[in-house]
Order: structure tokens, then sequence, then C-alpha cells
């Protein structure tokens, strides 16, 4: 009956409880025991990652039933 706007409706509930329980972690530890996210790859590295972003690939079908909403 109510389906898909249920499902998104929970799954953003824990995205936003998900980030606040980050962000109070983060208020809690030492700054110095923080490292803050960074990802560093090579221009050969970066390229294939911008091509792939431009052109994606068609999910499997496992990928479908994994997001696949009932």
């Amino acid at each position: 009956m109510f389906g898909r706007a249920v499902s998104r409706k929970v799954f953003w509930s824990l995205v936003e409880s998900a980030l606040l329980h980050h962000l109070q972690a983060l208020e809690k530890l030492p700054t110095d025991v923080i490292i803050p996210p960074r990802l560093v790859v090579s221009r050969k590295s970066g390229e294939a990652i911008l091509e792939q972003l431009e052109r994606p690939v068609e999910p499997t079908d496992s990928m479908k039933e994994l997001f696949e909403d009932d």
C-alpha cells in the first residue's frame, strides 16, 4: 500500500540518524585523533574514475535486486 514512499522515508531517517551519531562522535573525540577523509589517486586512476562517472555501466541483476523496493 505505502511501498516505495515508506521505504524512502525509512532510508532517509536512517541516513539522518547515522549522520547525527557521526557528528556527535566528532564532537566528543579529541581533534588530534580525527583524520580528515581524503582520497588521493594517480592521474591515470582519476581519469578512469571520471570515465566511469561519465559513462556508467548498466547495473547487474544482483545489484538491481539489492536495491529493489519491495
